[in-house]
């Protein structure tokens, strides 16, 4: 019995922790570029790519492939952009986006934030993918913590308000 209960509470903790940032999360909206559709094993989906996932390489601190990485917001109009990366998480400090360093090349940090996958059903993420041929926005929320979830993903630039 005691193995069926820590079975669910490991998997109910799970479920908070991916759900947390869409519970409390501040929404906002970036741009966006698809850049894959399909993947033979989990399906259909849109891949995005964002204007925030290269950063220029912070100063005085030396970067790896595989560490944290925390990316300042600025809004700017309807949209947010990057405003500053860091490698220790802010105290305190307004919107940020905690990702993962990718690879460190050209000058540049690669990073993945966990938003770059969008799943839909097949005729969904084809549609998808005609529409945002010239770029799209992803609504985003993200948690006091940093971790981001996609709420959507729209075609457009994103100049209407949010």
């Amino acid at each position: 019995m005691a193995a069926v209960l820590l079975q669910l509470a490991v998997l109910g903790g799970l479920f908070v922790y991916s759900q947390y940032p869409l519970w409390v999360g501040t929404e906002v909206r970036l741009a966006t570029v698809p850049v894959d559709p399909r993947d033979l094993f989990r399906g259909q989906y849109v891949r995005l790519n964002y204007a925030l996932s290269r950063q220029p390489l912070p100063e005085m601190e030396l970067p790896r492939a595989g560490d944290p990485v925390f990316v300042r917001l600025q809004r700017d109009g309807a949209l947010w952009r990057a405003d500053g990366v860091r490698l220790r998480e802010p105290d305190g400090e307004r919107l940020y986006l905690r990702g993962t360093i990718e690879r460190v090349s050209g000058g540049e940090l690669h990073i993945r934030y966990g938003i770059e996958a969008w799943f839909a059903a097949p005729e969904e993420a084809l549609r998808l993918e005609r529409e945002l041929a010239e770029g799209g926005v992803a609504r985003v929320r993200i948690a006091p913590d940093g971790r981001a979830a996609l709420v959507a993903v729209e075609a457009g630039g994103g100049e209407s308000a949010p």
